[in-house]
């Protein structure tokens, strides 16, 4: 008798916790999204002079060029002609950058949301070839990867291209 009160008490807080509303999936997040209208994203793959590298990702060596991803900004072009001295001879302007790959002549990059294929044969002369959009889902925050994002107060013809730490 005692043992089926105590496993009715535990099913009645089980079923009791399990009814509770939660939290919104990134009410606790400490980033806030950086966002980027549909029309804006689409203009956005550009090439545009060298910069600082300040937050590598993903390398890959194409010919005499290594590309260096930079978190949600894009891809660096670094002439490696001369190994002892690589030249950092341009970046390739990606909002919302995270991964991309090298076939043939074509970098495929995400561009936020969108799958974004861009001739390279003439480096650093870039062309954009092909634009699928809605390819990937939104871009979660980085404290909460894996998790659905709550997309509530963003525009509807908004993209996240990015994070930032909230201030608070």
């Amino acid at each position: 008798m005692k043992k089926n009160l105590y496993l009715c008490f535990l099913l009645f807080v089980l079923a009791g916790l399990t009814s509770c509303p939660g939290p919104e999936p990134d009410e606790f997040s400490s980033y806030q999204p950086v966002l980027m209208s549909r029309q804006q994203l689409e203009t956005s793959v550009k090439h545009q002079a060298a910069r600082p590298i300040s937050n590598p990702g993903k390398l890959y060596q194409y010919g005499s060029y290594i590309f260096i991803n930079e978190r949600y900004k894009g891809i660096h072009i670094i002439q490696n002609q001369d190994p002892a001295s690589p030249q950092n001879i341009g970046f390739i302007q990606v909002p919302g950058n995270v991964d991309f790959a090298v076939r043939g002549d074509v970098l495929y990059v995400d561009n936020a949301v969108d799958l974004v294929a861009i001739d390279i044969h003439d480096l650093p002369q870039i062309t954009v070839t092909k634009r699928i959009p809605n390819t990937f889902p939104a871009l979660p925050a980085p404290d909460n990867w894996g998790s659905e994002i709550n997309l509530k107060g963003i525009p509807k013809d908004a993209v996240i291209v990015g994070w930032e730490i909230k201030r608070k």
